[in-house]
């Protein structure tokens, strides 16, 4: 937040600071400002995805979402425990539904210029 204060705008938007944030929005119950650091760090990441520098866990995540209407499969062990508990091994995702959304949105334009 300072940087951005500071005007550093080219040092936040290179750095993978913005990333590490997990949305839990911590922050904003104990900022004594009141001030929505969580809104701001989404903001961040949209200027840094616009540039193309997103990092590279985030974007093989992406292309997951993109291509398998996941972000991650399941592992074996939580494919084990569905079984056990009488559930089907995955459920279903509508993969095409998924694509057309994140065609509207433009997030696939987005996805491959990262990096």
């Amino acid at each position: 937040m300072e940087m951005i204060i500071l005007g550093l705008r080219s040092d936040v938007l290179s750095e993978r600071l913005p990333w590490y944030c997990l949305s839990c929005f911590t922050c904003l119950d104990r900022c004594p400002q009141g001030g929505d650091v969580g809104e701001v760090m989404f903001a961040i990441r949209n200027l840094t995805a616009r540039e193309g520098k997103i990092p590279e866990g985030v974007l093989i995540q992406a292309k997951s979402l993109f291509e398998n209407g996941r972000v991650v499969t399941a592992s074996r062990m939580a494919l084990i425990q569905r079984e056990k508990y009488g559930l089907n091994e995955e459920p279903s995702v509508d993969v095409e539904a998924v694509r057309q959304i994140l065609k509207k949105t433009r997030f696939d334009k987005l996805i491959s210029k990262g990096k």
